[in-house]
């Protein structure tokens, strides 16, 4: 529609009546046009702007009702006011229900008319806001998920492929977010031309685009600083870098990360507050690992446990987000077993795919990650 003075067409076959509303309007400062047909009425509106439509029901040629519809699907800007001979409730109802502004009902006293026009380009100019405000929104909307799925696609790409299988041993994770992107993550690689393996799970606490931001800068902190010393030296190297933004976005994470040797079965490891690891024996047993620490970011004074056990042949490490436990709610009790298919599964990815089963097809209050290590 233009930005010009609002204009009202006037479609009634009752010439006198036509021009008595045109007068009435004129006199109150709106210009209208009058058409007495619907074919007149579609010729003005072929080269005329209407914000306003004042349709007669009866018209000669066709129904007032069908030319209503014709201006609501083409014109949709065009305010629509039925006018009618009949007092019928019925009708009434219809016109509103088709997309008429208001009914009445003839004759239409001149300040009734009035009070109608104003009313009708009121509620024009509102939906007109409403619209263009949401069509604003709309636009941000798709903006923000496109921007959101290549952050999700991003992310993925920082994930290793599981499974990785090497000399010795071999690692597996899955990995389902409750949204688009996570505050969760898995990470694995080799150290100390490739004998030793680096395996880390970390959950960075709160959900979304934040949460992720801070996932990729703890990520970034591990790797870097991976190759330093003793594993101790490692994480705490790491939590420095990662106070920062920790700090300014008052959260904290909580990090499982170990190295493990495969020639000896040795894993050195810190649990910075994360708590979620179980070592399955391979003769059936199960072990908790005993050191823990608090988590990273929490206290003004990092306070790391390192620890150590032992892999046999055939045992498996299986550490886990808290998100699992929305899923299987037995294992927040740490003397419970691991499920026994997961345990008894030939390789460490179908052990994760087990204990993670059912987070794909469903809505998940938390991230869901799970990683398993396996000494050959």
């Amino acid at each position: 529609m233009s930005d010009g003075p609002l204009r009202t067409l006037i479609v009634d076959d009752e010439e006198a009546l036509a021009k008595v509303m045109q007068r009435t309007l004129k006199s109150r400062g709106f210009e209208s046009d009058v058409a007495h047909s619907g074919a007149a009425a579609r010729q003005l509106m072929e080269s005329n702007e209407y914000a306003l439509a004042l349709l007669d029901v009866k018209l000669p040629d066709e129904s007032g009702y069908g030319l209503l519809e014709e201006l609501k699907a083409r014109r949709p800007e065009t305010a629509v006011v039925m006018i009618s001979g009949v007092d019928d409730p019925e009708l009434g109802k219809a016109a509103v229900e088709h997309g008429a502004y208001a009914y009445f009902v003839k004759p239409v006293g001149a300040t009734e008319l009035y009070l109608a026009v104003v009313n009708a380009f009121r509620r024009r100019s509102m939906e007109i806001e409403y619209r263009s405000n949401l069509q604003r929104l709309e636009s941000l909307v798709a903006e923000r998920t496109d921007q959101v799925a290549k952050a999700a696609r991003v992310q993925a790409g920082l994930l290793p492929v599981s499974p990785l299988i090497g000399g010795g041993f071999e690692v597996a994770a899955h990995f389902a977010p409750a949204r688009e992107i996570s505050g969760d993550f898995y990470d694995w690689y080799t150290l100390n031309d490739k004998r030793l393996l680096a395996v880390t799970l970390g959950d960075v606490m709160g959900k979304g685009l934040p949460a992720a931001i801070l996932m990729a800068t703890v990520r970034a902190a591990m790797r870097s600083a991976a190759h330093v010393g003793t594993v101790e030296e490692s994480v705490r190297m790491a939590a420095g870098v990662m106070a920062a933004a920790l700090e300014v976005n008052q959260a904290y994470v909580t990090l499982f990360h170990g190295v493990f040797d495969p020639a000896s079965g040795e894993l050195n490891y810190i649990d910075a507050g994360h708590g979620h690891a179980r070592l399955v024996r391979g003769t059936g047993g199960q072990d908790l690992l005993d050191q823990r620490g608090a988590p990273i970011g929490l206290l003004p004074d990092l306070s790391l446990a390192p620890g150590k056990v032992t892999l046999n042949p055939g045992d498996m490490l299986v550490i886990f987000s808290d998100g699992l436990l929305d899923l299987r709610p037995d294992l927040a009790t740490k003397d419970v077993p691991l499920p026994v298919a997961a345990r008894r599964a030939a390789h460490a990815q179908e052990t994760v795919d087990l204990l993670a089963a059912g987070s794909g097809n469903r809505e998940l209050p938390d991230d869901v990650t799970v990683l398993a290590l396996r000494r050959l």
